[in-house]
């Protein structure tokens, strides 16, 4: 259903686009407002401009930021992958009281500050139950994940990477995905997942490392029990050389440009 709902509103926000919204008005990065948004808002503008192209189904919440009435950027967070990857960090973590920072985007001339002050105020706006959240930023794109260290996360290593689903347009979808499909649809519960695979036009690559990165969350005695049962696995932050820095960076601003074009072809 993901790539459905995607496709329907990548339609409409082609079908509504306004360049204005998208013009930065000099208004000082302090200034920004964050709200909360509903998911299909945030859904028009991630799988159209994210470079992803898609917002998992599983996305529980969606903020915004704002100069005035001009948007900023979009933070998603939702259940990620599976609880396995949150009893990892914290064992007696319970359903509801975890997230995953999933989809950041930004528009693509804000001050490159704009990033680190919708993470660090959205996640303040999260609701009370959830005490941990993780984010991952791929190693295999040259990202060390300094958003996460601009905002204090925890740094707990990298993961030992794995395998991912790419469809016949080059999207990149979690493994989960075959199951999912498997429970929605019956026709499919008793083919394998190379036969499913053959049916959407999937094949499987394999996955670069990512760092791993984890917020606490919670009052101060929860947050150092949590803290307790990380304090041994945490690490340094990983290094970023002049040269990598300017690699992440570079990344970044051919993203951005990348962003920009797309806009601009939306009236093509």
């Amino acid at each position: 259903m993901t790539k459905a709902f995607d496709d329907k509103a990548r339609k409409e926000m082609i079908e509504q686009f306004n360049a204005e919204e998208f013009r930065y008005n000099d208004i000082p990065i302090r200034e920004m407002e964050v709200r909360e948004i509903s998911i299909k808002t945030a859904r028009h503008y991630i799988s159209t401009f994210h470079y992803s192209k898609t917002l998992p189904d599983s996305t529980l919440y969606a903020y915004a930021g704002y100069l005035g009435e001009r948007l900023c950027g979009i933070v998603t967070y939702g259940m990620g992958a599976g609880k396995n990857q949150y009893t990892s960090v914290i064992p007696d973590i319970q359903n509801g009281q975890y997230a995953e920072l999933t989809r950041l985007w930004c528009v693509h001339d804000m001050p490159k500050n704009t990033e680190s002050k919708l993470i660090s105020t959205s996640l303040k706006m999260l609701p009370k139950n959830i005490k941990l959240v993780i984010s991952f930023a791929d190693s295999s794109k040259q990202h060390a994940g300094i958003i996460y260290q601009a905002t204090n996360w925890y740094y707990l290593g990298k993961n030992g990477g794995g395998k991912v689903l790419v469809t016949n347009d080059g999207i990149v979808k979690h493994t989960r995905l075959l199951g999912i499909y498997k429970m929605r649809n019956p026709e499919l519960k008793s083919k394998t997942n190379e036969e499913i695979m053959k049916i959407y036009g999937w094949k499987y690559e394999e996955a670069g490392s990512k760092h791993r990165y984890v917020y606490l969350r919670g009052s101060k005695r929860e947050k150092k029990k949590m803290y307790k049962m990380i304090e041994e696995r945490i690490q340094p932050y990983p290094k970023v050389d002049k040269t990598q820095r300017k690699n992440e960076e570079e990344i970044i601003e051919q993203e951005k440009e990348r962003i920009k074009g797309e806009q601009l072809n939306l009236f093509i």
